[in-house]
């Protein structure tokens, strides 16, 4: 709601007046302090990645100028999955890469485990992100069915 109305002084390296609703008209910020409760907005969005393709949101994250999230995912002896999140995510926008080559299954189950952990941590939204969804072909319809007697 605050917004900067004009430089105090003229000079771009001088301090920033603010007005709104939320801040009093007489307070007064440095540029770089202005710029770092930007960038605070802007770091709602976290990035994590399963171990299917680590490298693709290395990739992904870079691309958006992220660092890609922390996340301990490990397996126990039966096989069970564990997923447990490094950060908080209270209250931000959560993406998750994790596509569903083979094994399917097996990443399949460890994305909805990652959900789970990020539903329990209170993540605002949360988005999967699947660049390869193995069982899409498995929707197609299926040749009908002959019987001979």
């Amino acid at each position: 709601k605050c917004k900067a109305v004009d430089s105090y002084g003229g000079n771009s390296d001088d301090l920033y007046l603010l007005t709104g609703d939320t801040a009093p008209a007489s307070a007064l910020l440095s540029r770089t302090r202005l710029e770092d409760a930007i960038n605070k907005n802007t770091t709602r969005l976290r990035i994590f990645s399963g171990t299917a393709n680590p490298s693709l949101a290395q990739e992904i994250s870079c691309y958006l100028g992220l660092e890609l999230g922390k996340i301990k995912i490990k397996r126990f002896a039966d096989g069970e999955i564990y997923v447990q999140l490094q950060e908080s995510v209270r209250g931000c926008d959560v993406f998750l890469v994790q596509p569903t080559c083979p094994p399917a299954n097996e990443n399949l189950m460890e994305l909805l485990v990652m959900i789970d952990a990020c539903r329990r941590a209170s993540a605002k939204t949360i988005t999967a992100v699947i660049p390869y969804f193995g069982y899409a072909r498995a929707d197609r319809k299926a040749s009908p069915l002959c019987l001979y007697y």
